[in-house]
């Protein structure tokens, strides 16, 4: 092999490698079509379980990556326009609670709710407001 060809292959072996090496978990989207059901409905306390259900599932991780995991989980939902932390255990109660807000698409418009989520172990869906 000629010295171009070794390098070229040196590179992409290097390339294949850090591709590889840095490849995070992805979250499942799981239950899409039960979810996206109550936001058609309007019936956002019904999710509780269903977003329960996908924080069980969460047991092993930090609350920061729970966290993160549950905004990318939501956002994989196709009724879902967009969703954000707005504060992390923010909220002085014991365990403490974090809020997020999420963006629904509804027909031709969006609802925006903000979701409490308590930091216990594994964290709990607790509300919207």
């Amino acid at each position: 092999m000629t010295r171009q060809i070794k390098v070229s292959v040196f590179v992409l072996l290097l390339i294949s490698l850090a591709q590889w090496s840095c490849k995070k978990d992805e979250v499942s989207c799981t239950d899409n079509e039960a979810f996206c059901h109550f936001v058609n409905d309007r019936n956002y306390e019904a999710m509780g379980p269903i977003i329960n259900n996908f924080l069980i599932t969460q047991k092993k991780n930090s609350h920061d990556e729970s966290l993160q995991n549950l905004i990318q989980w939501l956002e994989c939902k196709s009724c879902v326009a967009r969703s954000e932390i707005l504060c992390n255990s923010c909220i002085e109660t014991y365990p403490p609670q974090s809020e997020i807000r999420v963006v629904f698409y509804y027909k031709w418009t969006t609802d925006t709710l903000v979701m409490d989520i308590l930091m216990d172990e594994p964290l709990k869906f607790l509300a919207w407001h």
